[in-house]
C-alpha cells in the first residue's frame, strides 16, 4: 500500500492513506444502468469476490456507479481480469463527481486498455491521470471495450482513495 505526502501551506503535511474504497458498504449502493442488476448481485463487485458481475449478453456498455460513504480523494480504479474466471474487460471511462453533485472532469477519462492475451495487466487508471486531492463523492464507470466483443463479464472493481491523515 503506498502513500504519497505532499506539502500543503505552512506547516501541515497531508498525507495519503491508501485504502480500498470498495467494502461490502460501498458494494452495496453500487447501481449500474441501463439494467439494474439481480437483487444483492452488486456485492460480487467487491475485489475479494471470486466471481466478480457477469452482464446480461445485451449489456455490452454498461455503467456502473460507486457512491463513497465519505467523499474522498481516488487514487486509482482498476478492473482486474486476473482475479476472476473470466474476466474480459479491456477498458473503461470514468466520470468523477465531487460532493455538490457536479462533474470534476467533464470529459471522461479512458483507463489504459488491458492487453488482450496478458491478464495480470488489468485496465486501470492510476494516479497521474486522475484530479488529485479533489474529494470524489461517487464514480461512474462505463464499460467500452472487453476482450472478447461479449457482455462484461467477471467485473470486479479496485479502487483506491485516501483517508486523509493530516498531520500538524
Amino acid at each position: 500500500i503506498g502513500s504519497t505526502t505532499e506539502a500543503v501551506s505552512g506547516t501541515t503535511t497531508k498525507i495519503c492513506e491508501e485504502m480500498q474504497a470498495v467494502d461490502e458498504a460501498v458494494s452495496k449502493k453500487i447501481t449500474v444502468k441501463p439494467n439494474e442488476l439481480p437483487r444483492g448481485e452488486n456485492v460480487k463487485f467487491q475485489p475479494t469476490s471470486q466471481q466478480g458481475v457477469s452482464f446480461d449478453k445485451n449489456d455490452l456498455k454498461p455503467i456502473i456507479t460507486v457512491h463513497f460513504d465519505k467523499p474522498a480523494p481516488v487514487q486509482s480504479v482498476t478492473l482486474p481480469r486476473d482475479k476472476t474466471p473470466n474476466g474480459n474487460v479491456e477498458q473503461f471511462e470514468v466520470t468523477f463527481y465531487s460532493p455538490d453533485g457536479n462533474k470534476i472532469n467533464d470529459i471522461p477519462i479512458l483507463s489504459n486498455s488491458s492487453p488482450k492475451e496478458d491478464k495480470s495487466k488489468p485496465a486501470e487508471l492510476n494516479s497521474t491521470q486522475i484530479p488529485s486531492n479533489t474529494p470524489v463523492s461517487r464514480i461512474e464507470i462505463t464499460i467500452i471495450h472487453t476482450t472478447d466483443d461479449e457482455s462484461p463479464k467477471g467485473v470486479v472493481l479496485d479502487i483506491k482513495a485516501c483517508t486523509e491523515v493530516t498531520t500538524g
